[in-house]
């Protein structure tokens, strides 16, 4: 189904369009809120049309001009406003790198130093540090640890106490209440910038707690990689929004032509308006 709509030339059917027009706008502001966007559909297609009929209507060449070059003026005032949350994203993700990168860096320096202390459990050359006595069995090692686990928790005193080492890192036990105000032990690695948690579940073996750690001093190089790749994907992302930072709204000149225009057409349109109540005079 069609509809057509009708206006009559000198008629008052301008001034019900320009009615239409303002009514079609102020609806289309309010339901247009979210900014964020980086591209959207002309919400003033409706206002715009109206425009359109009224500038028909009256008979006025220059009103039809006027529509157009507020509808352009609208969608390029939509591109300006995209590219300046665009340029707040960018300087967020700028800061996001930055930090991302300095985090990353301070992690592959730690990981270098851990790498300078491990020493190789590999076959027979497992051996743990306990009291002033080596443990070269991983079953006997295991049951050891776990064992002295158990009595602190059974004993439930907040403490910290060194059981040994593994590797060349030392294992600590430490004991308290936690968020939940439940007790609970748990067994860290002393690794050189933070205390890397071991699980313990309650059917661990003694082997399996030592395969465990081992596993963990055995991906130190593994982790090393992985955060030397964060590191230069981070480089990578900053370089890029660094280079997007600051850039011109490209499409600022068209802008100013058209609002110049504009404010030349209204001037223009003023002083017809003003010729009758001239001449009355």
């Amino acid at each position: 189904m069609d509809i057509y709509a009708y206006a009559t030339l000198g008629s008052m059917d301008a001034t019900m369009w320009q009615t239409n027009e303002r009514k079609a706008r102020f609806i289309a502001a309010a339901l247009s809120g979210d900014r964020t966007v980086r591209t959207i559909d002309d919400i003033g297609e409706t206002a715009n049309q109206f425009a359109l009929a009224k500038a028909i209507a009256s008979g006025d060449a220059r009103l039809l001009q006027k529509a157009g070059l507020e509808g352009e003026i609208a969608r390029l005032d939509r591109q300006r406003a995209a590219h300046f949350d665009d340029q707040l994203n960018v300087r967020r993700q700028i800061h996001n790198a930055r930090l991302e990168r300095k985090e990353a860096e301070r992690r592959i320096a730690a990981i270098s130093t851990d790498l300078q202390r491990h020493t190789s459990t590999r076959g027979d050359a497992f051996a743990m540090t306990w009291a002033d006595k080596t443990v070269t069995n991983r079953r006997t090692a295991g049951t050891l640890l776990l064992s002295k686990v158990r009595l602190i928790e059974r004993a439930r005193e907040t403490t910290k106490v060194a059981l040994g080492s593994i590797g060349g890192f030392e294992l600590v036990c430490s004991a308290g209440h936690g968020a939940m105000r439940t007790f609970a032990a748990t067994l860290l690695l002393r690794r050189t910038d933070y205390d890397e948690l071991i699980r313990l579940e309650h059917d661990l073996t003694p082997t399996g707690l030592i395969a465990r750690i081992e596993h963990i001093l055995e991906h130190i190089p593994l982790a090393l990689r992985e955060h030397e790749r964060l590191a230069a994907d981070a480089a990578r992302r900053l370089a890029e929004y660094e280079q997007r930072l600051g850039q011109p709204f490209a499409l600022q000149g068209e802008l100013d032509a058209k609002r110049a225009e504009l404010v030349a057409m209204d001037v223009s349109l003023a002083q017809t308006a003003d010729e009758p109540l001239d001449e009355a005079a």
